[in-house]
């Protein structure tokens, strides 16, 4: 198996940070946060990036509302790809390799 690390980052930054949509939401809502709340608030961020291509994560953490409930810190942490390779060892050990 051939693995392009850059051409996958680079595939990944293409969505402007929307991958970290749903991280956000749920960093939102375990703050205590409604979840229709937490869907308005990262949604209408989300929509600047696919309307007007700006960045989702300088809209996130420009957000008045987002940044009452989540630290700069907590934000950076949400956009942290390696959440979304926590797991590879272990599914590379269950088959072997």
């Amino acid at each position: 198996m051939l693995v392009y690390p850059d051409a996958m980052l680079h595939n990944m930054n293409r969505t402007g940070g929307l991958i970290y949509s749903q991280r956000i939401l749920l960093a939102i809502v375990n703050k205590g946060i409604l979840r229709e709340d937490a869907y308005k608030w990262v949604q209408r961020n989300a929509m600047k990036r696919w309307m007007e291509h700006e960045d989702f994560k300088t809209n996130v953490e420009n957000d008045p509302d987002i940044s009452k409930v989540l630290s700069r810190e907590e934000i950076d942490e949400c956009f942290d790809y390696q959440f979304f390779l926590r797991n590879v060892d272990l599914i590379f050990a269950r088959f072997g390799l």
